[in-house]
């Protein structure tokens, strides 16, 4: 009986070997795909969760502006504190963008100083919040409990809470600039881009509060 041979496999480009598959051989114009960029994906995550943010701040901000009509419910007069505390959260801006420039031009120093003096503003920014807090509530000892009273509490309190999540990575950013003596230009970058967020955010809630 004669033996029937196997048609040989090409060995062409693109052809695998028994069951293994063929091997990816990109550059050449054929099917190449761009690799993973894991800083892209991070900064779109970030857009996309601040756009999350602005969403929810723009429906507290409206929710707000919706009873303008009623502000001899404004039980109280905008304490000084809180206009101090939003011009150093502006200011904060300054430090961490010096630190951005200082990490892209890859000098740890430049980086921790920056870091450094973002995270003592952010720190007494949130104190100044509290501070303002306390002064409200002497203003109104033994006053009944106001509509603008609740949502300058909320307003504050929701951006107090993320501003401390962008302090521990900012911490964090100081920690690997000063102990660790190394520096990711992009980590930073992401930092930047967070905090001035929400100075930004801050100075416009800020603003739409003493509309009357």
């Amino acid at each position: 009986m004669t033996k029937l041979k196997t048609p040989a496999r090409p060995q062409g480009r693109g052809v695998g070997e028994g069951n293994v598959p063929p091997r990816y051989r990109g550059g050449d114009g054929e099917g190449h795909e761009q690799p993973f960029d894991r800083f892209q994906a991070a900064r779109l995550g970030l857009y996309i969760f601040l756009g999350a943010i602005t969403t929810m701040f723009g429906a507290l901000a409206v929710l707000y502006l919706l009873r303008t009509p009623a502000r001899a419910e404004f039980a109280f007069q905008m304490p000084k504190l809180a206009w101090f505390s939003t011009a150093l959260i502006l200011l904060s801006s300054i430090p961490c963008q010096m630190a951005l420039n200082a990490a892209r031009a890859d000098q740890p120093r430049g980086v921790w100083r920056g870091m450094l003096l973002t995270l003592m503003l952010g720190a007494l920014f949130l104190a100044l919040q509290l501070g303002s807090w306390g002064e409200i509530a002497r203003q109104l000892q033994g006053a009944p409990a106001h509509f603008f009273t609740a949502m300058f509490y909320v307003i504050s309190a929701t951006h107090g809470l993320h501003l401390l999540g962008g302090l521990v990575f900012v911490a964090i950013l100081l920690y690997q600039a000063q102990v660790a003596q190394r520096v990711n230009s992009q980590s930073v970058e992401l930092g930047a881009i967070y905090w001035h967020f929400l100075g930004a955010l801050w100075a416009a809630l800020f603003g739409v509060m003493l509309i009357k």
